[in-house]
């Protein structure tokens, strides 16, 4: 490619006075704006500037020549697939009663605009093809016929008979409406007579180049060829191959050669198809295919090969194939190889150090960005005049990636960062405006569910709009969860969706209870228009501006539903949009490109649908919208100095020191192409210059082996992420590698057997790598026998893991001393706080020492409406429901506590309500029948408690206030009953609810009671646990002993872990005590807690520590209680 490039300048230089004019431009034809870029470049470093050069893409620069020679043609063809999509939704319904479209009216029976859309965009691009490579079918149809001209099948056109009848009515349809009859089969034509009559002394024109396009329709270069007539047309053309290689076929076409041979004895003993090289044979068809096209032209050739001494390995295969060898022994081929291919190669031995080729085999995306980073840097430092900018990285498809390469590549310390950019993105995939614009069009798809609504909110530009700041978000997302909205705008929405129009769980229902809340102040039920509405009295002050916000969005959010719910003309939706965008919408200068990039494609719909006047749904109109959305790249940093990430395309042979391919897996490259059903070009017989994406991935790969100017990486993901099972990599490259088997070996390895040369040198081609990243194997620091040169990694962070997971312990080196600076005590401490310090001092450290929380892995917003109550909700309702029983029950109202000893298994119809109110509730008869179950628990609950408080329908509080060498305790013990003392949980009883009686027991037996004491009482789902009154004097000393590890727990980490200390001082079983901190299938134990794991992820090496302290607080507790 680089003497291509020394020729083009030679040529620019040569032609430099010639044309018309000295404002002549040069006008050089590329298929990418990758290749315009880098040919400026090396002009520039060649003449020192590149000005007044004109890179056109072939299709734009014909269409530039049809305009030059053809009288009255538009600037735009009215044949372009946009403007036939739409004026094929026009003409489709009114032929469906013909005969030959009998099929597309089966299809298109239920009467879904989408549809017709969909298959009017098909249609259109099936015809696209056929103005570029079957013109000549499109000129035949035109003049009334209905088959495929020079065709002996006549089954082809008849299995879709309506094509060519549905073209006519196409074409009639233009003229109808006034638009150029011209397209490019009929232009083809009438341009080639007009290139052919031109006068050769019109004008002295500058030689047109066109360099570095891989291939081209014939149609293309038959307008080249007539251009030759009158203006040089230089072709610089990247060959594969010095040699002739357009007879040169792959080892399959071989053999279906030699199976026909068997019963042709006409054919016994000719030497069948060369294949010359494989690697060639196989990858290059589409380039042997456009080789012979343009030998058939009337050209004069100039070869630029150079011949280099090959140093490396890819060297080596790239040799290879410029000189059309196959490397391989004689005892490697039998007798018809030998036959078939001719001479042959002796293998080539490569150094142990030569890693010119390297293939890495891994478990996902992550870890090939992640193994990309490190072996980047290491060829950066191995070669000092390495740039980013000499590295490219290709991929199937880079939005796949993007995410991992913005997460592995922009999220490293800066001192290993490396400079990179992202190409091959449309809009829509980097723009959270337009992405979320798109979303807003969307709406009347979407159930409005509170993820998918805060979503939209979440984007900067929206919260801008409405004033709306991170605090504010934060909180009306508290808020709406907690007022429990799910989805659905209202009741009517919900009917959307073949559902009763319940209003429950609705952002109506949330907002209600919202605005109730500000407004009343209070959590009781007020009685709405037809229901009643639970306030929501979180709401206080100045936070109900930004409750005034939110229903300003939500207001904006229900005009745009209303629109999506509505068909209307092209030009009415755009209208709309543009206002919608105005007022939902507040960009900043970062995002004013956004901004213009929508408007113009709103605007560009308009223009290619401006015939189109019937009514279409919002679907269509946002099918329309995300095409032309797509069809939008972002601005391009291709060549600009850093690691260029981008999609494997056409024209991507710019050379590079280094060429990396990610993705290479068995199922994503060669990619997939499934043609359209109804495409006459795959039922006709082949021609030369047809696209095919299979054949176009594989001369990609091809020209990526060529383009490596030192180094070509090769990844794919390997193994599995589930079970580390094997998986194959592309064809593609598992034919590389058996060519580098069957032509190469190590240094030393050529006499060995071929099975062992052959596997040694797989494995010094490719690397094996570890699921994550901290493994031990990337950090050691001697390179082992068994280490790969690859297995590197200069991550410091997952050093530090890695180095912290050969320890015997982290938790050891967190706690292993008290803190040298003791925390300053106060002198009273509150009962509520010790109690809260026992239930996990681990926690208790992190928050008062450190002032640091530990949260579970966060949970997304539910957008589902209760349909069941879970463990939480469960226990919430449950606590409800004892309250409420007890209140009735204690009641000095006769009538009121006969009801409810009567009717103990009804539900309290005042609680159904409120908690109906709140949402909690799952909707309908479901929501009771959930209920009762819980209704018959908190009666139990509530009896047990009537019983034990003797009647007594009111509890007492006894203020505490003891006092200790240093410290005064000071609290309030609530629900003594005469002189019990008397807690609940509807739940299972543990070991935490033990604690909390038990200091508060001891609190009351050393502070004294009026009333004197008698037992203090836990009253759970499933037993009684019940204390004895404890001497004052021993009370005050327990206490003691509590508040001790209390101080002692705030300078270093108490190993007291409730329920395995219970079970330890319960069993002195240690096996069951470990269970209990672990866990097991079925329940989680409390050491999986978030502070606690962090602090001790094995109690067994602190069991020793936690043994003693668990029996000196806890053995009195086991001596005094008793379960019943």
């Amino acid at each position: 490619m680089e003497c291509l490039a020394e020729s083009l300048i030679s040529c620019l230089q040569e032609t430099a006075g010639q044309g018309s004019s000295v404002f002549d431009s040069d006008q050089i034809l590329v298929q990418s704006p990758g290749m315009s870029q880098w040919l400026k470049i090396q002009i520039a470093e060649k003449l020192g500037i590149a000005a007044n050069i004109d890179f056109p893409l072939p299709s734009s620069f014909i269409w530039q020549l049809y305009q030059q020679h053809i009288q009255d043609l538009p600037d735009q063809s009215a044949f372009t697939k946009p403007n036939m999509s739409w004026k094929l939704m026009s003409i489709l319904p009114t032929m469906l009663e013909q005969a030959e479209f009998a099929a597309i009216a089966q299809y298109l029976s239920d009467s879904q605009p989408l549809k017709l859309y969909q298959l009017a965009a098909k249609i259109a691009d099936v015809y696209d093809q056929y103005l570029v490579y079957r013109p000549d079918w499109i000129i035949h149809w035109e003049a009334g016929h209905n088959d495929i001209p020079d065709s002996h099948d006549k089954s082809i056109c008849e299995s879709h008979p309506w094509q060519p009848i549905l073209w006519r009515a196409l074409v009639t349809n233009s003229e109808a409406l006034g638009e150029s009859p011209f397209h490019r089969a009929n232009l083809h034509h009438t341009l080639l007579e007009a290139l052919h009559t031109a006068n050769n002394a019109a004008k002295a024109e500058k030689p047109l180049m066109v360099f570095g396009i891989s291939a081209m329709p014939m149609q293309q270069l038959e307008v080249l060829s007539a251009l030759a007539e009158t203006r040089d047309v230089l072709i610089f053309w990247f060959n594969p191959s010095q040699h002739y290689w357009g007879d040169i076929v792959d080892k399959k076409t071989q053999a279906k050669a030699q199976l026909k041979a068997i019963d042709n004895t006409e054919l016994a003993g000719v030497e069948f198809l060369d294949i010359g090289n494989p690697l060639l044979a196989s990858w290059g068809k589409l380039g042997r295919d456009y080789q012979d096209m343009l030998l058939g032209l009337d050209l004069q050739q100039q070869d630029c090969f150079i011949d280099i001494q090959p140093e490396c390995l890819l060297q080596h295969i790239q040799s290879d194939v410029n000189n059309l060898q196959f490397r391989a022994t004689a005892d490697e081929l039998d007798a018809s190889e030998l036959l078939s291919n001719g001479k042959t190669y002796p293998k080539v031995e490569i150094a142990a150090s030569d890693h010119s080729l390297q293939v890495h085999a891994c478990h996902s995306k992550v870890r090939e960005l992640e193994i990309l980073h490190d072996q980047l840097l290491k060829r950066f430092n191995d070669n000092p005049d390495w740039h980013p900018g000499d590295v490219i990285v290709m991929m199937p498809d880079v939005a796949t990636y993007a995410p991992f390469i913005e997460g592995v590549f922009g999220a490293v310390d800066h001192k290993l960062a490396i400079p990179y950019a992202i190409s091959d993105r449309n809009v829509g995939q980097v723009s959270p405006l337009l992405s979320s614009f798109l979303q807003l069009m969307k709406l009347h798809q979407s159930r409005l569910t509170l993820s998918e609504v805060l979503s939209l909110l979440e984007v900067p530009a929206v919260q801008r709009k409405f004033a709306i700041d991170p605090q504010e978000f934060e909180l009306l997302q508290h808020w709406l969860t907690d007022a429990g909205v799910r989805w659905g705008w209202n009741e009517q929405d919900k009917q959307r969706w073949d559902l009763p129009a319940e209003k429950q769980n609705t952002w109506v229902f949330g907002l209600q209870r919202l605005l109730a809340g500000y407004a009343m102040a209070s959590t009781e039920l007020y009685q709405g228009k037809q229901e009643l509405i639970s306030a929501y009295a979180d709401i206080e002050g100045q936070q109900a501006v930004a409750l005034g916000k939110c229903y300003q969005f939500t207001g904006a959010l229900l005009k745009v539903l209303a629109f999506c719910q509505q068909s209307q003309n092209i030009q009415q939706k755009v209208e709309q949009s543009l206002e919608l965008l105005s007022e939902l919408y507040d960009a900043d200068e970062t995002e004013q490109s956004d901004m213009l990039i929508l408007r113009e494609t709103l605007e560009k719909m308009l223009v290619h649908s401006q015939q189109y006047t019937d009514e279409i749904d919002q679907d269509v109109f946002v099918s329309e919208l995300q095409q032309n959305i797509q069809e939008t790249g972002v601005g391009q940093r291709f060549l600009a100095g850093y690691v260029n990430f981008c999609t494997l395309m056409p024209m991507r042979s710019i050379p590079f020191k280094m060429v990396c391919l990610l993705g290479m897996n068995d199922s994503d490259y060669p990619r997939q192409s499934v043609p359209m059903g109804f495409d006459l070009m795959r039922l006709a017989p082949a021609k030369r210059g047809d696209r095919s994406r299979r054949l176009d991935d594989r001369y990609l790969f091809l020209e990526a082996l060529l383009s490596a100017r030192e180094q070509l990486y090769f990844s794919y993901q390997g193994f599995s992420q589930k079970d580390n099972s094997l998986m194959a990599p592309s064809i593609l490259l598992s034919e590389l590698l058996e060519y580098c088997q069957q032509g190469f070996c190590l240094n030393g390895e050529l006499g060995l057997q071929v099975e062992d040369t052959e596997a040694n040198l797989l494995a010094h081609l490719t690397a094996k790598h570890k699921l994550q990243p901290f493994n031990q194997a990337y950090f050691e620091t001697a390179v082992a026998d068994n280490k790969p040169e690859s297995f590197l990694s200069f991550n410091q962070k997952q050093q530090n893991i890695a180095e912290q997971l050969q320890q015997a312990s982290l938790a050891l080196k967190f706690n292993s001393a008290p803190l040298t600076q003791s925390l300053e005590q106060s002198t009273q401490l509150e009962l509520e706080t010790l109690i809260q310090f026992f239930q996990n001092p681990a926690k208790a450290f992190f928050i008062q020492r450190w002032q640091t929380r530990f949260y579970p892995l966060g949970q997304q917003n539910s957008d589902e409406e209760p349909f069941a109550f879970d463990g939480l909700d469960r226990y919430q309702v449950n606590e409800r429901l004892v309250q409420h029983t007890l209140a009735m029950a204690l009641s000095e109202d006769p009538d009121i506590a006969a009801a409810q000893l009567d009717e103990q298994q009804n539900i309290s119809f005042g609680l159904l309500n409120k908690l109906r109110a709140e949402g909690k509730l799952p909707v309908g008869q479901t929501g009771e029948l959930a209920l009762r179950p819980l209704n018959k628990q908190s009666s139990d609950l509530a009896q047990q408690i009537t019983q034990l408080s003797q009647s007594i329908n009111t509890s007492q509080s006894v203020d505490i206030e003891l006092r200790f060498d240093d410290i005064t305790l000071l609290g309030r013990v609530a629900n003594l009953y005469g002189q019990d003392l008397i807690l609940w949980r509807t739940g299972k009883l543990r070991a935490k609810d033990r604690i909390a009686l038990y200091l508060q027991w001891l609190c009351l037996c050393a502070n004294g009671c009026k009333t004197g004491l008698s037992q203090a009482h836990f009253i759970s789902t499933e037993k009684l646990y019940s204390l004895p009154v404890i001497e004052k004097q021993q009370a005050k000393q327990q206490l003691a002993i509590w508040l001790e590890h209390w101080q002692r727990g705030a300078d270093q980490i108490l190993h007291f872990y409730p329920e395995a200390a219970w079970q330890w001082v319960s069993t002195q079983d240690i096996n069951k005590t470990l269970s209990t901190f672990i866990g097991n299938d079925f329940a989680a134990g409390e050491g999986g807690e978030a502070h606690i794991q962090r602090v001790c992820p094995d109690l067994g090496e602190h069991f020793e520590g936690f043994s003693q302290i668990a029996e000196v607080l806890l053995l009195p507790l086991v001596a005094l209680g008793e379960a019943k």
